[in-house]
C-alpha cells in the first residue's frame, strides 16, 4: 500500500487557524513567539542536568561571553538560553551582557549551633560576608573583638524569616572545624 502524500501547506494553515481560535497570536500559533510574547506551549519540567547547564551558561554570559558562545560551551540551545537570560534579568548594555541589580544570593551562615545555606538579598549578603570574615578571623586568632560587632544581630532571608547570627565562641570553633562546605563553595548569585 502506497503512503499517502502529505499536504504541508494545508497542515500549516490548520495549525495557524487552530492557534488563532485558541487566542494565540500568529507567531505563537507558529510555535515561535516574538521576544515580548509568552510561549503558549505547555512546558515540560526542566531536568536537573539541563538546569545546571543553563545556570553554567548564564554564568558564562555574566562573565562576558556572548550568548551563542555560552550556549555552545554549555551544550544548550541558544534560543532557550536567550529566553532564560531575559526572564532572569540579564540585559544587554551596548555590546556587553550584564546582570540587573537586586538579584538574591545564596550564602552560608552559622545560626543557633548549625550551618545554614540561605537565599538572601544583595544587602544581606554583604552583611553575611562581613560576619563570616569576622568568624574566620576569630577562629584563627581567638580574639573576641572580631565577632563583637555581630553579637545579638540577625539575618533575614528572602522569605522574611530571621536567623540569629551565632556568637558563642565554643560553638563557632566547633562549626568552623566541622563544616562540610565553605562560604566560597556555597556563595552564588541566584538566577
Amino acid at each position: 500500500m502506497a503512503k499517502r502524500k502529505r499536504n504541508h501547506r494545508a497542515n500549516y494553515r490548520r495549525r495557524i487557524a487552530r492557534g488563532l481560535a485558541k487566542g494565540k497570536t500568529r507567531s505563537q500559533a507558529r510555535g515561535h513567539p516574538k521576544p515580548g510574547e509568552k510561549s503558549r506551549r505547555k512546558r515540560r519540567s526542566i531536568k536537573a542536568d539541563v538546569d545546571q547547564r543553563l545556570q553554567f551558561a548564564l554564568r558564562l554570559i555574566r562573565d562576558g561571553k556572548s550568548p551563542t558562545a555560552a550556549a555552545k560551551e554549555a551544550h544548550v540551545a541558544p534560543e532557550r538560553l536567550r529566553r532564560l537570560a531575559k526572564s532572569k534579568r540579564i540585559i544587554k548594555s551596548g555590546k556587553r551582557w550584564r546582570l540587573r541589580k537586586g538579584l538574591s544570593r545564596k550564602v552560608l551562615i552559622y545560626s543557633q549551633g548549625q550551618e545554614l545555606a540561605l537565599e538572601v538579598s544583595e544587602t544581606m549578603a554583604s552583611r553575611v560576608g562581613k560576619y563570616m570574615v569576622g568568624v574566620r578571623w576569630f577562629v584563627t586568632t581567638n580574639k573576641l573583638a572580631h565577632i563583637k560587632p555581630f553579637v545579638g544581630k540577625s539575618i533575614t532571608d528572602i522569605n522574611g524569616k530571621r536567623h540569629p547570627l551565632e556568637d558563642r565562641p565554643n560553638v563557632l570553633h566547633r562549626l568552623a572545624h566541622t563544616a562540610t562546605e565553605t562560604f566560597e563553595q556555597i556563595y552564588r548569585v541566584v538566577l
